[in-house]
């Protein structure tokens, strides 16, 4: 059967309505991939490029170390809270950094252990001041008779704990929301063989879980404090054993205060 040919207007005319149609569904398509929680999780994570937090790693990175570094001033015999002494100390050290081994003869056990917590000679009633800005969760007293200040994220125990330990007259309580900075207490007695007038504070972030682990507080530093930290910590070993006349007591590692970036039970 002949059929008459459309007419050049109405042709024109059907063109335009094909491509009108065509256009309308695609905004449509357009709009509900845009709509759709999948595009949407898309375009946040786009928005948002900072990958989640590791749940290996600890939640809360340090913006202090507990108490106050500075250079050596030979003028003060001060490096910050550090009072440089000729007094006998345990290890002619000050500062004893994570995975410090502690030979079997001086060792509770006898047997020689590796120290699961940076620890400092420091004078009595030195202040000492949050690692984190979080909640404390729990001040046990511990067995020297002093306490450990634990503090986490929401203030209850659970898998990372930032802890300061032998430290007396807390400044704060159960349920407390601190800054990191700010004074939580002070530096009690605790120490074998510290000289007369100094006392011993120990930091550590604790891995809970069955078999509860330590990890190098310095592997965690803000970025705010951590180029100047750093710096400081091994400035105060060099200036130490410059002022000791031994030059073996400190070792260059990769993140100064980290002898070993591997957990310690403990």
């Amino acid at each position: 059967m002949n059929q008459k040919a459309m007419p050049a207007g109405r042709q024109g005319f059907s063109i335009v309505l094909v491509i009108i149609l065509i256009s309308l569904v695609a905004g449509a398509g357009f709009l509900f991939l845009k709509q759709s929680p999948q595009s949407q999780n898309l375009q946040t994570a786009f928005n948002n490029p900072e990958s989640p937090p590791n749940p290996d790693e600890p939640p809360l990175k340090l913006k202090s170390i507990g108490v106050n570094l500075d250079y050596y001033d030979p003028t003060t015999n001060k490096a910050g809270d550090f009072i440089f002494t000729k007094q006998k100390l345990e290890f002619n050290r000050l500062f004893m950094g994570f995975g410090f081994v502690i030979p079997a003869n001086v060792s509770s056990n006898n047997q020689a252990k590796s120290t699961p917590q940076p620890t400092f000679i420091v004078p009595l009633g030195t202040p000492v001041r949050s690692l984190v800005d979080g909640v404390v969760a729990a001040i046990p007293t511990l067995w020297s008779g002093d306490v450990s200040i634990q503090v986490t994220t929401d203030g209850k125990l659970q898998k990372w704990v930032y802890e300061t330990e032998h430290v007396r007259n807390p400044k704060v309580k159960v349920g407390d929301q601190v800054t990191a900075g700010q004074v939580i207490a002070e530096v009690g007695n605790f120490g074998n063989n510290a000289p007369p007038g100094f006392g011993v504070v120990e930091i550590g972030i604790l891995k809970g879980g069955q078999q509860p682990q330590h990890v190098c507080p310095f592997a965690y530093l803000d970025e705010s404090i951590k180029t100047d930290t750093l710096g400081k910590i091994g400035s105060l070993f060099k200036s130490w054993e410059d002022y000791t006349g031994d030059q073996s007591l400190y070792d260059e590692t990769s993140i100064s205060g980290c002898l070993t970036l591997d957990p310690i039970k403990g």
